[in-house]
């Protein structure tokens, strides 16, 4: 078991963004969580907070095995206040099965949403080993680069010969 997984969900690409850059950062190999229910367009978006309310699990496609890693990271955005849909199948698929964990998400208003952290810790059997909280308008704008070298930093610092791309 070796190295890093960030497996996000994103419905509008914000998510996808910061997944993307932290995994670049950390040499980490990159999961897609596909929904087989759609979360397109206006109707999705209705959708997606109902689903997250209710605590909905919609199946979930992915293809990597979480186990085969040292460390996963979770990346989802915020529905209502609450953990999107497919990343609650996700993590409930693999519940107990995951090593080590840290986690982000992305919300309109960037709360810290303790609830949140408190349902992928509760949904994956374990505490995080660092969670951060993004607002759509810090990705959008380019100006979350400290709080996710943060982040890969405290990630980094749990693996043996860890080197953060792009630190100086």
């Amino acid at each position: 078991m070796a190295g890093v997984l960030v497996v996000y969900f994103s419905r509008s690409g914000v998510t996808e963004k910061l997944a993307t850059q932290l995994a670049a950062k950390l040499g980490a190999d990159l999961e897609l969580v596909k929904p087989a229910v759609s979360y397109a367009g206006r109707t999705g978006y209705m959708k997606a907070g109902w689903h997250s309310l209710r605590r909905r699990a919609p199946a979930v496609d992915c293809k990597r095995d979480p186990t085969d890693y040292s460390v996963v990271i979770i990346g989802s955005p915020v529905w209502a206040g609450r953990l999107s849909a497919p990343m609650r199948s996700y993590l409930m698929r693999f519940r107990g099965r995951i090593g080590h964990m840290a986690a982000f998400w992305v919300s309109a208003s960037g709360q810290g949403y303790s609830r949140v952290r408190s349902e992928i810790e509760q949904l994956t059997g374990q505490a995080a080993l660092t969670t951060a909280s993004f607002s759509e308008r810090e990705v959008l704008s380019d100006t979350a680069g400290v709080k996710l070298e943060l982040l890969a930093q405290v990630i980094g610092a749990h693996l043996p010969g860890a080197r953060i791309i792009g630190r100086e």
